[in-house]
């Protein structure tokens, strides 16, 4: 007896499995997804295909809505709305057959939007309100794609019904969060991957780096060069927003200024500076430099180094000595 039990379980639970598919048939209306479209026109004994193409880390559900139709209010109760999940195949807008597993049923009013949550992440905060329904409070993906369509549950409805366009829309449903993506080059256009530190709202990210998930709100970038450079500026995420910033470093070069006498020429590495050149500050680069004064016979020069934002400034006066002699 025991050995019979054993053949013949198996081929119960196959049987139950094979009963729970249900046959899913007629015309494709279209597919909804975030990357494609979001709105779909169908009609009664029509197929939507449903799927999550274009899904974000951003993004903890979808909102699926079949709208209020006043055309469709004297059909009240009379058609069912059906989500199958667990298709036997992928859907495809050219095929109108397909085996699938019911995931939800709701009574269509048509007097008012029938809203369906759907989460997309274990971590999801969607809450239903007495228009809306939760299809399963959990991480659905696993189930896509899915399957819309609208079904007759009374008899005697005319056909004029069944050719009523039935409005369907696909809404996304964010975190209350959102994404930086940072861009740092310099004046030439060049990204900048060496040399940058960046904080926000006093807390420092990796860089290179990012996206980086921020709080939805106002929030605080404060950005930093090895060369002693800082700057600092705010921006303002939405939930679901993903912000692209391009930020251009502004170095501050050595400014060098120089004071000295009339005739006196002046020489930086080795080149003479003009009196134009000598009447405002003017900027070098940062690193080692010598400076050489000459009038006649008169010479005198040194070495000395800028660093990045250094205001230098360098004076000469040539000392005037006086000799007395009996």
């Amino acid at each position: 007896m025991r050995k019979y039990l054993l053949i013949l379980l198996p081929l119960f639970f196959v049987t139950l499995s094979q009963l729970s598919a249900e046959n899913i048939r007629g015309p494709v209306s279209g597919y909804l997804s975030l990357e494609g479209s979001r709105t779909v026109e169908t009609k009664a004994e029509h197929l939507t295909g449903i799927g999550i193409e274009g899904l974000s880390p951003l993004i903890q559900g979808f909102k699926l809505s079949v709208l209020a139709d006043d055309e469709m209010e004297i059909y009240r109760n009379s058609f069912a709305l059906y989500l199958y999940k667990n298709l036997n195949t992928a859907f495809d807008t050219e095929t109108g057959s397909y085996k699938g597993s019911q995931a939800l049923m709701r009574f269509l009013t048509f007097t008012e939007d029938l809203n369906i949550l759907i989460p997309l992440t274990d971590n999801h905060t969607l809450s239903p309100d007495r228009s809306s329904f939760i299809l399963a409070d959990r991480d659905n993906r696993k189930d896509f794609p899915l399957i819309l369509t609208i079904l007759p549950i009374s008899k005697g409805i005319p056909d004029a019904a069944y050719n009523k366009m039935i409005r369907v829309e696909l809404e996304p449903i964010f975190f209350e969060k959102g994404q930086l993506q940072l861009n740092i080059m310099n004046d030439k256009g060049e990204v900048l991957d060496d040399g940058i530190n960046i904080s926000i709202d006093n807390k420092s990210y990796p860089w290179p780096g990012g996206p980086y998930t921020l709080s939805a709100g106002l929030h605080s970038i404060t950005i930093r060069s090895d060369e002693g450079n800082e700057e600092s500026r705010s921006f303002t995420l939405e939930a679901g927003q993903i912000l692209n910033m391009d930020h251009v470093v502004q170095y501050q070069l050595p400014l060098l200024t120089i004071e000295t006498i009339e005739g006196l020429q002046v020489f930086l590495d080795e080149k003479l500076l003009s009196e134009k050149e000598l009447d405002k500050p003017f900027e070098i680069q940062p690193g080692g430099h010598s400076i050489r004064f000459e009038l006649g016979d008169f010479i005198i020069s040194r070495d000395f180094v800028a660093e990045m934002q250094q205001r230098i400034s360098i004076t000469m006066v040539p000392e005037i000595l006086l000799d007395y002699s009996e």
